[in-house]
């Protein structure tokens, strides 16, 4: 059986979601109303067409949702800190730390969320938030070349103008500095992330394979997959395997060394009206054939076990847990990384010259 198309996918939404969970359904969610903070692009809309309306059929209510992504996000957050407009907010992992230090999001309610009970711990972010959808960052790179065993491959002269690299602005490039500085010191990610301000020689070592960088994860494995160049780092899955699932001669490669999590969080903000209706929400992204729909049309990982997927979806995501592990997915320190990302930001800027 093939992947579904997202079109078609969209169009079976109302059969595939028709029978959720409902949490705790009754006459205190009529009339109300809560506006959240989603995601633009192809995850976005399945969330404002196909987890929306059922939604709001179910409670009665009304759900306004605005897209954005996480550092927009996390500025309305700010912005209306005195009077919170949103309820719920859809910001990655990176973005929870500072949240949390801001005062803009509180401890989730757990007890009032059924579907948590399924959630994975690496993913309940001491109860701060909840991942939404998981996807995993590494290589990406044409079917035609085979991909390096080990990263630390990638800085020899076999691959001299040959890589393209994320942009320093994007998240990923973080999990490229952790790959340099485990490439230098030989220690694995979770230790090599705190020696990146000591890295950046071998950082600068890899600038002649470098082809170009880019902005756009999406295009870049379109132009890879057009034999552009060999080989992208670091970006995630889910930017790569839809070209994948249409046939595209692309796929990803996660070298010894190990992986990263890309991981789409939500979030409860502090104040935010109606909190009752946001937590229902929120476990209402938890719920089990919601997670599934989602994550077959996103090609993402649902963050919550117990979920059956057939094999045309389990051989683009890292599901169940056990895949997770066996590819080595790390999360790095936000708390630590937030607060020196902007001067690594700089250095990467003078490197390559952006």
């Amino acid at each position: 059986m093939t992947l579904l198309s997202r079109r078609r996918f969209a169009a079976l939404s109302l059969f595939t979601l028709a029978a959720p969970m409902i949490l705790s359904k009754g006459a205190w969610a009529q009339g109300k109303e809560i506006q959240i903070g989603i995601w633009g692009g192809s995850q976005g809309e399945f969330v404002r067409k196909n987890i929306i309306p059922q939604f709001e059929a179910d409670f009665g209510c009304t759900v306004i949702a605005e897209e954005g992504f996480t550092l927009a996000n996390v500025g309305k957050m700010q912005a209306t800190k005195a009077n919170p407009k949103f309820s719920v907010m859809f910001i990655d992992d990176v973005a929870i730390p500072t949240c949390r230090a801001e005062g803009l999001i509180e401890e989730l309610p757990v007890a009032d969320m059924p579907a948590a009970a399924h959630l994975m711990p690496r993913f309940a972010y001491d109860g701060w938030g909840t991942g939404v959808a998981i996807s995993v960052a590494g290589l990406f790179h044409n079917t035609s070349i085979e991909a390096p065993k080990t990263y630390a491959e990638l800085w020899g002269d076999a691959y001299r103008g040959k890589l393209k690299l994320v942009s320093p602005k994007n998240t990923p490039s973080v999990f490229f500095l952790i790959v340099a500085a485990a490439v230098k010191s030989g220690k694995p990610f979770a230790e090599a992330q705190y020696l990146i301000d000591d890295s950046f020689d071998q950082v600068e070592a890899l600038k002649p394979n470098i082809m170009n960088l880019f902005d756009n994860g999406p295009q870049a494995a379109n132009e890879v997959a057009q034999g552009q160049a060999d080989i992208g780092l670091m970006e995630l899955s889910k930017y790569v395997y839809p070209y994948a699932a249409k046939g595209a001669p692309i796929t990803m490669a996660f070298p010894a060394e190990g992986s990263f999590g890309g991981n789409n969080c939500q979030v409860l903000v502090k104040g935010g009206p109606n909190r009752d209706l946001a937590v229902a929400f929120m476990n209402r992204m938890l719920e089990a054939q919601v997670q599934k729909s989602f994550s077959e049309f996103a090609l993402t990982a649902p963050p919550v076990s117990g979920i059956a997927f057939e094999e045309a979806t389990l051989k683009y995501i890292a599901y169940p847990e056990t895949q997770m592990d066996s590819r080595g997915l790390f999360n790095p320190d936000w708390n630590f990384i937030n607060t020196r990302r902007s001067a690594w930001t700089e250095r990467m800027n003078g490197i390559f010259a952006v």
